[in-house]
């Protein structure tokens, strides 16, 4: 195909990306915009779509974008026989073939959790409808009671209260959140069912590192209710243990 011929937002976003790889650390919108030479405002539209479909988190204290892990990670099914210093695909494929379940990498969006990489469990009763990119309330995943837990209650309040406040659907009952952040907090982990999807269940650790925003990732397994209710301290130390063996691999961790 011609070069005229490619589409303008495609070739756009690809090289917003390919600048990153350059730059190896956040950057604004005008910088950007800037460096390649685009107008600012179709640049500001282009990285807050790649924002919502999970490519670019945002920093709202210094209003700068950077790569997620889901960046990361698009290549990692070329590659995933030798795990790298900073793969992770490798522990999420082993995860599901251990655990015969759902794994996710999750991070922080907003007031929502947001899933960086998904691999699903190849058995169907378990298979969810999630994707990369796809964002589900904080307050509702393992994953993101495992991020709430770092937060005080008050900043839990005022999370919930926003939440609740763009909700369409029901709203979140504070001391109900509270209550599953203190589990979370006393056991060290999380586990929420049917918080999403009715009869399913999921249970999330904290990886150690963060990514280039220093924003937490959170790496976690989802399955049927009943196997979580029964399993999920099994299945949490059995997060913790690939999560060590990872990183005996990553000296700067």
């Amino acid at each position: 195909m011609p070069p005229e011929r490619t589409v303008k937002s495609a070739r756009r976003a690809l090289e917003i990306l390919d600048l990153y790889e350059k730059l190896r650390r956040p950057a604004g919108v005008g910088e950007i915009a800037a460096t390649l030479g685009y107008p600012q405002s179709s640049t500001s539209f282009l990285m807050n779509d790649l924002r919502r479909t999970g490519y670019l988190n945002y920093d709202t204290e210094t209003r700068r974008f950077a790569p997620t892990m889901r960046v990361a990670l698009l290549g990692g099914w070329i590659h995933a026989g030798t795990l790298g210093r900073n793969e992770i695909f490798g522990m999420l494929a082993r995860l599901r073939e251990l655990t015969r379940m759902t794994t996710m990498l999750a991070t922080q969006n907003g007031v929502e959790l947001q899933y960086m990489y998904v691999i699903e469990a190849r058995r169907s009763l378990t298979k969810l409808p999630l994707r990369p990119g796809v964002s589900r309330p904080i307050c509702r995943t393992a994953g993101g009671l495992v991020l709430l837990a770092e937060r005080t209650d008050a900043e839990i309040g005022r999370i919930v209260r926003l939440i609740n406040a763009t909700a369409a659907g029901p709203q979140e009952d504070v001391e109900h959140v509270l209550r599953h952040v203190g589990r979370t907090r006393r056991e060290g982990y999380g586990w929420i069912t049917g918080g999403v999807f009715r009869n399913i269940g999921s249970v999330a650790v904290r990886l150690p590192f963060n990514d280039i925003l220093n924003k937490p990732l959170v790496l976690s397994v989802a399955g049927s209710a009943r196997r979580i209710r029964a399993e999920h301290r099994r299945l949490a130390d059995l997060l913790r243990k690939q999560v060590a063996l990872h990183c005996e691999a990553m000296p700067d961790v």
